[in-house]
């Protein structure tokens, strides 16, 4: 998930979000919360200055409740504002710092734990419109989908093998009796992305990690990632990051030093 945060400036100037092609102008301190994978444009006319954080929700109930039952915009005179402010303008006093120690690394991850918290507390107060069955449908293929993923990547990191025929969203769908397509479609109602890039985007964030381990190889990963070749495996990360998992393992190696 995204959260836009518009700073206390002088200038009395405008940032402008665009979700599905309708732009929504964000004022002085005002938020604007963009939830997974929804695509997006961030525009203004003249310069300014704004925070974007940029935070994963892997539990699929968490994140369909969220979805679901949060508003996009929030304005500074919200309630919702005011609660979260504080723990905004904490995150805003760490950007001066030019490393990042143990310290400042845990007060990010609780301040945006705490917004987090604040974000559920708000989504629990609102009712769904979406059945509760097909919730439930879409959180048991989700389910189902990390945990033979995570099976797969085990089972290659311990023993370097893999299933002889790879895991695939019809085998996930499959596994709740419904049909590719219509468990395709509510499945996309409640998370806003289809199956194939929930997997998609596991992938990725499992590839992130391994990386970071040196012992293994980019080949491994990709392998280990059920991907049929380095090349579509190196196509996909870049697609969904914006650089290369050479580059990636690189820069993050750096910047661990």
């Amino acid at each position: 998930m995204r959260l836009f945060y518009r700073k206390k400036m002088l200038e009395n100037r405008h940032f402008l979000i665009g979700i599905f092609q309708h732009f929504t102008t964000v004022a002085d301190r005002d938020f604007f919360l963009i939830p997974p994978e929804l695509p997006h444009r961030v525009g203004a006319r003249t310069k300014l200055t704004y925070f974007c954080f940029h935070f994963d929700i892997d539990d699929p109930n968490i994140k369909v409740q969220l979805i679901q039952n949060i508003n996009f915009k929030y304005q500074y005179e919200s309630d919702l504002n005011k609660q979260i402010s504080i723990h905004l303008q904490k995150l805003d006093s760490l950007v001066s710092l030019k490393h990042f120690d143990f310290n400042s690394k845990m007060i990010i991850q609780i301040e945006l734990s705490k917004i987090l918290q604040i974000f559920y507390n708000q989504s629990i107060k609102t009712s769904s419109s979406t059945p509760s069955s097909n919730i439930e449908y879409s959180r048991l293929i989700a389910d189902d989908i990390k945990n033979k993923l995570t099976d797969q990547i085990l089972m290659y990191v311990k023993n370097t093998s893999l299933p002889e025929r790879g895991y695939t969203v019809k085998q996930a769908i499959d596994s709740v009796n419904l049909s590719s397509g219509y468990g395709s479609h509510i499945f996309k109602e409640t998370y806003g992305i289809s199956p194939r890039e929930y997997l998609t985007k596991l992938k990725i964030n499992e590839a992130k990690k391994l990386l970071l381990k040196l012992n293994f190889s980019i080949d491994d990963i990709s392998l280990a990632l059920g991907y049929t070749s380095v090349s579509n495996f190196s196509r996909q990360f870049k697609r969904w990051t914006k650089t290369s998992p050479l580059k990636y393992r690189n820069r993050n190696r750096k910047n661990s030093h």
